[in-house]
């Protein structure tokens, strides 16, 4: 259903980083600012696209961790010509693309709600894939958490805060903030929303 899509996020995900391999090498004036809007407005839309099977959901997944790896790469490395740690005579214009770099938040979330882990174990490997997917590009983050031991901890984490906060359902959610991962509970169609 959504195979043409991911196929064109992956295309754009390779154009965009050959285009600043170009730009940083000195070849383009500006930073390929258009295709990466593009790519993002696609991210968005297919990361708000609720019916996608779990393959397109996983593949959707590890597009994203690589563009976040390759996002965080790029403003490292503007930062870096922006102090003088690397070439470049114009250091007024590499300000202005600094800005234009970071002007989007760094920010990406993927989200899973579960009821039974033990008969959705398909979402549970999904949500442990995206997680290890990301943590790949987060050498500094903690070492990866064996599968097992992972399907325990979500699973009594959902049985807590499903009888804490009387909701049917636990949303489990995947976040890059300023490249680092961050993991978080919270009750789904409860009364209280309060964080887990």
């Amino acid at each position: 259903m959504y195979d043409e899509d991911l196929t064109n996020l992956e295309d754009w995900l390779r154009r965009l980083k050959v285009e600043f391999d170009i730009f940083f090498n000195g070849h383009r004036k500006k930073p390929p600012d258009d295709l990466k809007m593009k790519l993002e407005r696609l991210l968005k839309k297919l990361g708000e696209a609720g019916d996608m099977s779990f393959q397109e959901r996983f593949r959707y997944n590890t597009i994203v961790a690589r563009y976040y790896i390759y996002k965080d790469l790029w403003r490292r490395t503007l930062l870096g010509r922006e102090d003088g740690r690397t070439g470049g005579s114009r250091p007024h214009e590499q300000q202005g693309e600094v800005t234009v770099a970071s002007a989007t938040p760094p920010v990406r979330e993927y989200r899973v709600s579960i009821s039974d882990p033990e008969t959705e174990q398909e979402r549970v490997k999904e949500l442990y894939q995206t997680l290890l997917t990301l943590k790949q590009g987060n050498p500094a983050e903690a070492p990866s958490l064996p599968y097992d031991r992972f399907a325990r901890y979500i699973s009594r984490q959902t049985q807590e805060l499903r009888a804490r906060y009387e909701c049917s359902r636990v949303t489990f959610t995947v976040v890059v903030e300023d490249a680092a991962v961050r993991f978080r509970a919270r009750p789904d169609g409860s009364r209280s929303q309060k964080s887990g």
